[in-house]
């Protein structure tokens, strides 16, 4: 087997001469993927790709004056690969690792997993229905009573995967796992009274999920045709935003992501533990304080896993209790260097529900954006934006659909007057609130 070919490679590289190893890290990876593509409702091509990938990381150790170092590289080996070029590559790989002189850390040993990855429903479904399952659920909201104008799904990409995945170190440490995961993206479009309008959306998914599927296709099939009518957004000023969806779940990243050790060893964040992360002046109360937790497994989403990239084993960890940082998650590397507890690196993560409900958010004037052209949210920053494709303006009597336009606006100045959704749902890498209101996001208007 090819792994046994690379570390029988690893053991000839430790005889020879030249740079060698002082520890490795070997994953194996398998995936079997089920692709469609459809074209309307109809099915215009069906594949089903087999990968295989070995992804080897060598650590050369050495000293920059009284300082133990440690370097590192990574390989990728495919199993056409003969011998002589895998010790080709390998020993490419000990001399690219011996030129990095970071700071020493160790490499995890074995550790018996703190959670265990749930079954999926996929796993008792057999390969046609895995497909056919989610392609009804994805299209299902197209059969529908509709209020014209007619929405339709344009185009439909759906991926079904099962990962398998072989972790082994030198140091012992050896975990496998396997996880499903789909992924759809899809384009929905509507004809208007100036001509046809299009939103473009996509969801990931560990689970044949039918009423989240259909949920997806059918919310945006409901927004276009609000595009299709949709008014130029007009010039709004002092006016709350509430961000829904990926949106939101982007402001509520900024601060996990802000309490990671790489963020703050690397001087990206300016977070310390026992900081206030929501507080931008003490005079100021903050209305909603945060509770924020680093999740290995998230039922439901893709990438849960009980161990990260590193082979550290993982469990549930609050990172932020009622707006202070409790705690830092991340490469265990970054841990050591900042002399705090190893926690590990963290897939995903969740917030608490908020006490507002999404309806009392939009019950006084605001503007509720649903969809971007594109939105950007800087990290070390926290500086946002984007351009509008479709909004709704609530004047204090009707909601009314906008587009065009666009509004920018700073975590890091408004946090300390945000207002989360009650209700919760999943996104791309959480379990967070639907949507947040934010104060003081500037809007510039598309006339």
């Amino acid at each position: 087997m090819m792994k046994e070919r690379i570390v029988q490679a690893l053991a000839r590289a430790e005889k020879r001469g030249g740079v060698k190893a002082a520890q490795w890290r070997l994953v194996s990876g398998h995936s079997s993927r089920q692709e469609r593509y459809y074209v309307k409702n109809d099915l215009e091509l069906a594949r089903e790709v087999e990968e295989v990938r070995h992804s080897l990381t060598v650590y050369v150790d050495g000293n920059e004056g009284d300082k133990k170092t440690r370097g590192e590289a990574s390989i990728t080996l495919q199993p056409s690969l003969s011998d002589e070029k895998i010790d080709s590559k390998i020993a490419q790989a000990l001399f690219a690792a011996s030129m990095s002189k970071n700071p020493w850390f160790d490499l995890p040993g074995p550790a018996e997993a703190r959670v265990l990855l749930p079954p999926s429903g996929f796993e008792a479904m057999d390969e046609t229905s895995r497909a056919e399952t989610c392609r009804r659920a994805l299209f299902a909201p197209e059969k529908k009573p509709q209020d014209p104008p007619l929405a339709r799904i344009n185009a439909l990409e759906l991926f079904i995967s099962k990962n398998s995945k072989q972790f082994i170190n030198s140091k012992g440490a050896r975990f496998d796992t396997e996880e499903w995961k789909g992924y759809s993206e899809f384009i929905v479009e509507a004809e208007g009274d100036s001509g046809g309008v299009e939103l473009f959306d996509d969801i990931a998914f560990s689970e044949p999920a039918a009423a989240r599927l259909e949920e997806a296709t059918g919310a945006r099939l409901a927004q276009v045709r609000d595009r299709a009518k949709a008014s130029p957004t007009p010039a709004l000023k002092d006016l709350p935003v509430i961000l829904r969806g990926r949106e939101a779940e982007d402001i509520f990243a900024w601060f996990f992501d802000n309490a990671s050790t790489e963020a703050i060893f690397t001087k990206a964040s300016s977070f310390f533990l026992g900081m206030n992360v929501q507080q931008t002046d003490p005079a100021i109360d903050i209305l909603d304080p945060l509770d924020i937790w680093a999740e290995p497994i998230i039922p439901g989403l893709p990438n849960s896993c009980p161990y990260d990239g590193e082979g550290f084993p993982l469990e549930r960890t609050q990172v932020v209790d009622k707006g202070v940082l409790k705690c830092l998650t991340g490469g265990i590397r970054y841990a050591d260097w900042l002399g705090q507890p190893r926690k590990g690196s963290f897939p995903l993560f969740s917030v608490s529900a908020g006490k507002v409900s999404l309806e009392q958010l939009r019950a006084k004037p605001c503007l509720e954006l649903v969809k971007f052209s594109d939105f950007s949210l800087e990290q070390t920053t926290g500086d946002f934006g984007g351009e509008i494709r479709l909004a709704y303006w609530f004047d204090g009597k009707k909601r009314i659909p906008l587009t065009g336009g666009s509004i920018s606006g700073s975590v890091a100045e408004l946090r300390s007057t945000m207002v989360r959704s009650r209700e919760r749902a999943l996104a791309s890498r959480s379990l967070c609130p639907e949507a947040v209101l934010l104060k003081g996001v500037s809007i510039t208007g598309a006339l």
